[in-house]
């Protein structure tokens, strides 16, 4: 370790008491394996979490984040969604960040400060977690994300994701071509993270995943049926934008939908557009 990255560890060390932080997360890139992807980097992510006042408990994993360019910072989301993921840290909770030079960014070091729900577009200030975990609808946001940024086969797409309980949906839903996610053997999460690509794909089809409370995704391609004339909804927007705030007026659903046209993503409750991403 060098002087800079001590210099590093000792001041997120130090303003991590000072501003009593639940965590500290360092990430560091690992030598390139033989199989690694040119797009990819393999990292390290260490992390130091508080389990009693001045007492952190330190825990270490090894995942891939995709390829950074010269003067960008980590991308905390993926890395925290990951964490998440594995219980490591929280909604609710202030991290502090590290990231050293191996990255190849071309810093030296970089440390930051940040607050989980925060970073998650405070999704609570909208109480759209209320029924339906953060974990779920932030994967869901992450592809979408991705969806957003890199459309597919070099062209903008569009596409729809409904969370709810399965028995209040199937009242709206058909399913007007085979469902990709039907007769398997185990269910799916979306919050697997081995899925995205696969999802990503699938979100070319007409019409929306439907996804359930425990984050299985029950179907892609599936259309939403639903009476959408008494809906008191922004005009400009398209049927399916229309047809996802319909739902989530009926149910206690919610819908995430990207925009084939500009990119944008909306999360939609209780008829309205909530957030706007």
């Amino acid at each position: 370790m060098n002087l800079i990255e001590q210099s590093i560890g000792a001041a997120a060390t130090k303003i991590a008491r000072e501003i009593n932080a639940d965590g500290i997360i360092s990430i560091e890139r690992l030598p390139k394996e033989e199989y690694e992807e040119d797009e990819s980097l393999s990292i390290k992510v260490t992390i130091f979490k508080k389990v009693q006042p001045k007492v952190f408990k330190k825990v270490e994993y090894k995942t891939k984040i995709k390829k950074l360019e010269t003067g960008s910072i980590i991308p905390v989301k993926e890395i925290l969604m990951e964490a998440i993921t594995k219980d490591y840290i929280k909604k609710g909770e202030k991290i502090v960040c590290i990231e050293d030079g191996s990255m190849g960014t071309g810093y030296k070091g970089v440390l930051f400060i940040f607050d989980v729900d925060e970073v998650f577009f405070k999704i609570g200030k909208q109480n759209i977690s209320e029924k339906i975990s953060p974990e779920i609808i932030e994967a869901v946001l992450d592809i979408a994300l991705e969806i957003s940024q890199e459309g597919r086969e070099g062209r903008r797409i569009g596409t729809g994701f409904i969370i709810g309980e399965i028995s209040e949906l199937n009242k709206y839903i058909k399913q007007l071509i085979i469902n990709p996610f039907q007769n398997l053997n185990e269910k799916i999460k979306i919050t697997d993270l081995s899925i995205k690509e696969t999802i990503k794909e699938f979100s070319q089809l007409d019409g929306v995943f439907i996804i359930d409370t425990e984050g299985h995704i029950i179907s892609a391609g599936t259309y939403l049926d639903i009476n959408t004339s008494d809906l008191d909804f922004p005009s400009g927007f398209g049927t399916k934008h229309r047809s996802c705030a319909a739902i989530t007026k009926e149910t206690d659903a919610i819908a995430i939908v990207v925009s084939e046209s500009g990119g944008k993503i909306r999360i939609m409750k209780d008829g309205r557009i909530a957030v706007k991403v």
